[in-house]
């Protein structure tokens, strides 16, 4: 598995949102598995924000987090895909 940490483009493996890691809380309501510490804060193309364990959480790039925002019906731009985060 390879390292994570701000801005890099992640999947979620069981909910396959795709988006941008955009840092970790530690709030113990929000997390989503029973003994973490922290979630990953995922920014998604639309802009909310969906808090996951990292334990769910892979790498991914660009392409992935684009076709993601289309199939949730949010028009990007090459240009915006690419600055909105790394692979």
């Amino acid at each position: 598995m390879s390292e994570m940490s701000e801005g890099h483009f992640v999947r979620h493996r069981a909910a396959k949102f795709v988006g941008v890691h955009a840092g970790y809380t530690r709030l113990a309501h929000l997390m989503e598995l029973p003994g973490d510490l922290r979630g990953v804060r995922v920014e998604l193309p639309d802009g909310t924000i969906q808090v996951a364990s990292e334990r769910n959480l892979e790498r991914v790039g660009s392409a992935e987090f684009g076709q993601y925002a289309s199939s949730i019906g949010v028009a990007l731009t090459e240009r915006q895909v690419r600055s909105a985060g790394r692979s």
